[in-house]
């Protein structure tokens, strides 16, 4: 398998960054994810742009040249030849002189590969556990995992997938996912801060749009524990039922008629997507 670091292509084994780099002292660094299916990097400049937004925030002295990292992901495509993948873009905090103060960053590229869930979870939903916590620099997406990490053996005890953040009873997001409630006016509701802004969610929103109603605003506790639908959206998770959270069902603890009208409406917008990129 190939990397790129900097920019320069080259075999993952010989790819080093120094121990001096900000990214290993203090966790600080950036970075971007999305997946590549028949060899097509999948909605690559929506990705791109989120990752140019994250930059300017926490280097706003170094900037990134976008074009020669979507020229650096495209050519690692070809030597690697891995039609389905994840391809991760990471931004470091670069070597510190005094353990705090950044350097010039570094630019890591890979590619690895990637799974989804069963067609079981898709099918009957999966089951979250709630907890307080509000992630750092919330609108960007950092390389610090440190609490949903943390939070593992507690996911795997309670027989969960994952988590769902929410802070003064407000629910905001997963640790990898974004969170969509239909309501019992049948209203997609979803947060509107304190987020990552997916980009399974952008088009989740675009989609559903044009056949229910679609809200941006706080969701409490209480709302979800009410709705008739819940699901989340990810990368590799596309659009997921979830059917409990916690010790509550939700709905009739089986996905609902919205949620799968908008997984099939996802999934048709990505075989489009394909084609349409296929054929250029």
């Amino acid at each position: 398998m190939y990397c790129a670091v900097n920019n320069k292509v080259m075999p993952v084994e010989e790819a080093t960054i120094s121990i001096r780099d900000l990214s290993i002292l203090r966790g600080y660094g950036i970075f971007d994810f999305f997946r590549t299916d028949q060899g097509i990097p999948l909605f690559l400049d929506d990705h791109l742009a989120r990752l140019s937004y994250s930059s300017n925030k926490v280097f706003p002295k170094a900037s990134l040249d976008i074009k020669a990292v979507k020229d650096t992901v495209l050519r690692l495509m070809t030597y690697n030849n891995k039609p389905l993948s994840g391809i991760r873009i990471v931004r470091t905090g670069g070597v510190t002189p005094d353990g705090y103060e950044p350097g010039t960053p570094n630019l890591i590229i890979t590619q690895e590969d990637i799974s989804f869930p069963s067609d079981e979870k898709y099918k009957n939903g999966v089951k979250l556990i709630s907890y307080e916590f509000q992630r750092e620099l919330v609108e960007v997406k950092t390389i610090s995992y440190m609490t949903g990490i943390w939070l593992q053996d507690r996911v795997h005890e309670a027989g969960a997938y994952d988590i769902l953040y929410h802070q003064d009873k407000k629910v905001s997001e997963l640790t990898r996912s974004n969170f969509f409630i239909v309501d019992n006016n049948e209203t997609l509701i979803t947060p509107a801060v304190n987020i990552l802004k997916g980009v399974t969610r952008k088009k989740v929103i675009e989609l559903a749009g044009k056949f229910m109603k679609v809200e941006e605003r706080e969701i409490t506790l209480r709302e979800v524990s009410e709705a008739k639908e819940t699901f989340l959206t990810g990368t590799t998770k596309r659009v997921l039922p979830v059917t409990q959270i916690d010790d509550s069902i939700i709905g009739n603890g089986k996905p609902g008629p919205k949620t799968k009208a908008i997984m099939e409406a996802f999934e048709k917008l990505e075989n489009e997507y394909f084609d349409n990129n296929r054929k250029n």
